[in-house]
């Protein structure tokens, strides 16, 4: 048999089954069954989960042939080490005075941005700016932190798209397969998932892809699972000592399109026009130039 350092968690059991008891079997069939939940369980926890004692799981995992719970719980994670990190994370941190926690914050985002902005001779920035101007329509596609950045993205985006397609996942998984059902070659597909990836992201890029949409994935490096999915990819650093994620990078990365798409894809006539058509919703301080009371209605003013 390998040495147990190399086996996971379920290879351990199998090569250890016909040695368990029946009460030792019942938990290895709880471990099998929840490995996530295992992975974050204490040891009264577990037991407690499998209504045996602290002891009786100490034999478990001694029939297993590993050392000691801590040990197990090495076996326990393995695969499950991203998505624990935050619960690291945070554990780490609440020793932490809020002074502490706050510089260190501060000092990440900094460090974040000098790190994306290693990546100014990158041509996906024009690239994605060029794709953006000639897409019949933008789909986005993100859910959790994800969709909240890409809206705020789309948003900005609107004076420069024709159409857009949010696939946030507001009115159902199946309102979002239904919209990439109407996706085509003429579309572009902006995927973001950062850390923890969403799966739901994975698949909907894949039916995306196989409606032949170019896909422009926003993840945090090669490793992700949307670079195999994407034909272009801007990647942006997403630690965080605390958070699963960060998205200042991702904010960042957003205003870099943006500010091509202004400086170089929009007439300063166009601005003028787009200016004087917002005016009457902006708050001008000058009485000689008073705004326009029939946009907007105070509620005050309704009654």
């Amino acid at each position: 048999m390998r040495g147990k350092e190399s086996l996971n968690l379920p290879a351990l059991i199998e090569a250890q089954w016909t040695r368990l008891t029946m009460n030792q079997q019942r938990i290895a069939d709880f471990v099998l069954t929840n490995p996530f939940p295992v992975a974050t369980m204490g040891i009264e926890e577990l037991a407690s989960a499998t209504e045996t004692s602290t002891a009786t799981i100490t034999r478990f995992v001694k029939a297993l042939g590993l050392n000691g719970y801590t040990e197990f719980r090495n076996h326990a994670v393995q695969g499950y080490q991203a998505l624990l990190k935050p619960v690291e994370n945070v554990d780490r941190a609440r020793h932490n005075p809020p002074k502490r926690v706050v510089e260190d914050a501060f000092a990440n985002a900094l460090e974040l941005l000098k790190n994306i902005a290693q990546q100014a001779d990158n041509p996906v920035w024009e690239s994605a700016a060029m794709r953006i101007l000639n897409a019949q329509r933008i789909a986005f596609l993100g859910f959790g932190v994800s969709g909240n950045l890409l809206q705020l993205f789309a948003d900005r985006l609107l004076p420069f798209s024709r159409a857009q397609v949010m696939l946030t996942g507001d009115c159902g998984m199946e309102r979002v397969a239904l919209k990439i059902a109407g996706l085509g070659p003429e579309d572009l597909l902006i995927a973001m998932a950062l850390p923890r990836y969403s799966q739901a992201t994975v698949d909907f890029m894949k039916m995306a892809r196989g409606r032949g949409t170019y896909c422009i994935a926003i993840t945090d490096g090669p490793h992700s699972p949307l670079c195999a999915l994407s034909h272009e990819q801007i990647f942006i650093p997403a630690e965080h000592p605390v958070l699963h994620s960060s998205g200042i990078a991702a904010i960042a990365a957003f205003e870099t399109i943006l500010a091509i798409l202004a400086a170089h894809h929009q007439s300063v006539s166009d601005a003028v026009a787009r200016t004087r058509f917002l005016m009457p919703y902006f708050y001008a301080d000058d009485k000689t130039h008073p705004q326009s009371k029939t946009r907007t209605t105070d509620v005050s003013e309704a009654e």
